[in-house]
């Protein structure tokens, strides 16, 4: 009889999330509704979008721009690299090539769906993963949360940023290999499998997180060895080298080197440490020591940016998120001694220091975003797996509340009062809080479309448009300059010398229009765009 009423709240759980699932797709879809001209509000999701479109329609992440060998590689949007001339992706090829093979098979329409789907389901897996820790109960609240967690609902509102895919791959395999038990004899083979799938699909994604998911594997497999038997090894390295094999391939016909990817410095350095990006804090020097410092600490390591951003983006920004999870930590310390539950909590933490301290030393260069954006700031999507596996913590800090309630109408209201609050406070900070919430940046997508079609209408059709952060706006329908740099204006030349027209986007202060003068330019015909942009025209002083 007991068991007949766990399966029964089981397949209530699992009604539940899936209704939940259902609603969250289509509210996780709020920014594709309309946005029929594809702008987006990030220059990774323009480039993600392009790379992906292209491989749909051509097989291929690379794209030609003749004008390049003209105007010194220049011509590129943010978040997009050249390699001979070439716009190539300006990231790891794991993303583009998942999405845009199931884009060859659904369609490019469909595909953007795909992130709020793999949003959702990654909801559910969040359930099963939880079960193999803690009780149904504290894994279907778990869940529950995850759905309604400000960060996991904000970024998955993103379709092209791949953090959401990247996580949901990482629970689902996570959760296939914990399902492994050579004494079970029933399905090891295909969780080998289906785990290693899934994990392997996660690092293609964000491949510089292998180096805290290999040790985590490695932890987890010396501590459930006697389950594991020992041909399954080779079986997962066979999975993974599969896998990866597509991406090996692609790295060497997108950057000319299987081991090679989109952040490098493509066309600079001699080895590999001068084509690191220069937010990295490495040099030359002692090179074994900073090749060390490339892969564990890449942005070097600051105790005092460290706890900022803590403070900042975790402590502050999700208040009611962090108080209970720590109040629900140390009740989680007093109270559970078996060894599952002493797993998760030590993988939580120490993963968490890690990604605390890999991501939060590193010094945001974009003082603009900044200062403007909150939720949207990169340290919040690169914290997500932080916010998502510390939701059982706040689980039990909630129940222990409530454990203190004797009377029954009380604690239901009680209850009440915590989901309504926690909620309340997310919806705010989503849609209603800061210059980033989802409310202004549909609006800002609706303003782009508006520009983009006011600008095409402006310029030719073979013109290259210079600006600092409207790239986002103009391409592909233009050409364009991803940033202004005016130690390029020998490149803007060449392009006028070459009949190019060249047009500035922007509000130009006497600097930029001294360093044009020097190099016999000037700017004609502007024209108010919106607010205090202009579109000028580039050229020659006759």
């Amino acid at each position: 009889m007991e068991d007949l009423k766990k399966k029964l709240n089981n397949y209530v759980f699992y009604l539940i999330l899936a209704a939940l699932a259902v609603i969250f797709f289509f509210i996780y879809s709020y920014l594709i509704y309309g946005n029929y001209s594809m702008k987006f509000s990030w220059p990774d999701e323009t480039a993600n979008y392009f790379f992906i479109k292209n491989y749909i329609q051509n097989t291929t992440f690379s794209a030609p721009e003749p004008l390049n060998t003209i105007a010194d590689d220049i011509i590129k949007p943010r978040s997009f690299n050249v390699w001979q001339g070439n716009l190539v992706p300006g990231s790891f090829l794991g993303m583009l090539l998942v999405y845009g093979t199931i884009g060859k098979v659904v369609g490019l329409d469909l595909m953007v769906l795909l992130t709020p789907l793999l949003a959702v389901l990654a909801g559910i897996y969040f359930y099963k993963l939880m079960k193999l820790f803690f009780e149904p109960k504290i894994a279907f609240l778990s869940a529950m949360l995850f759905f309604i967690n400000p960060a996991w609902w904000y970024y998955a509102s993103f379709f092209m940023l791949p953090n959401i895919s990247f996580i949901c791959f990482l629970i689902m395999g996570f959760y296939y290999l914990l399902k492994i038990d050579k004494q079970k004899k029933q399905g090891n083979v295909l969780f080998v499998i289906l785990g290693t799938f899934f994990l392997s699909l996660a690092m293609t994604i964000r491949t510089n997180e292998i180096f805290w998911v290999l040790p985590l594997l490695l932890a987890l497999y010396i501590i459930y060895r006697k389950k594991i038997f020992w041909a399954y090894i080779p079986l997962a390295f066979l999975v993974a080298f599969t896998v990866f094999l597509p991406v090996f391939y692609y790295n060497y016909e997108t950057y000319g080197h299987f081991l090679s990817f989109g952040y490098l410095r493509l066309e600079q350095g001699a080895n590999f440490l001068e084509k690191i990006p220069t937010e990295f804090a490495a040099t030359n020097d002692q090179v074994i020591i900073n090749f060390l410092k490339l892969i564990f600490l890449p942005f070097g390591f600051s105790i005092k940016l460290i706890l900022i951003n803590i403070v900042k983006y975790f402590v502050f920004l999700f208040w009611w998120l962090f108080i209970p999870a720590v109040i629900g930590g140390a009740v989680f310390l007093k109270k559970f001694r078996d060894k599952d539950k002493i797993v998760f909590l030590v993988s939580t933490v120490l993963v968490s220091l890690y990604i605390m301290i890999y991501y939060g030393s590193w010094a945001f260069e974009d003082l603009l975003t900044l200062n403007l954006n909150k939720i949207g700031i990169s340290y919040v999507r690169y914290f997500l797996p932080i916010y998502i596996f510390s939701l059982p913590f706040i689980v039990f800090c909630f129940l222990e509340i409530l454990n203190y309630i004797k009377n029954k109408k009380l604690k239901i209201l009680l209850a009440l009062l915590l989901i309504v609050s926690f909620i309340t406070l997310t919806v705010n900070v989503i849609y209603i809080a800061g210059n980033d919430n989802l409310v202004k940046t549909r609006a800002h997508i609706d303003i782009y479309s508006f520009i983009n079609k006011r600008v095409l209408e402006l310029t030719e059709g073979n013109s290259v448009i210079i600006s600092e952060r409207a790239d986002k706006i103009y391409f592909p329908e233009r050409k364009v300059v991803g940033k202004v740099n005016l130690n390029e204006i020998n490149s803007w030349a060449k392009l006028l010398h070459a009949n190019v027209p060249l047009y500035f986007y922007g509000s130009a202060d006497e600097e930029f229009k001294t360093a044009l003068t020097k190099q016999n330019m000037k700017l004609t015909d502007e024209i108010l765009i919106s607010e205090s942009n202009y579109l000028a025209k580039i050229i020659f002083i006759q």
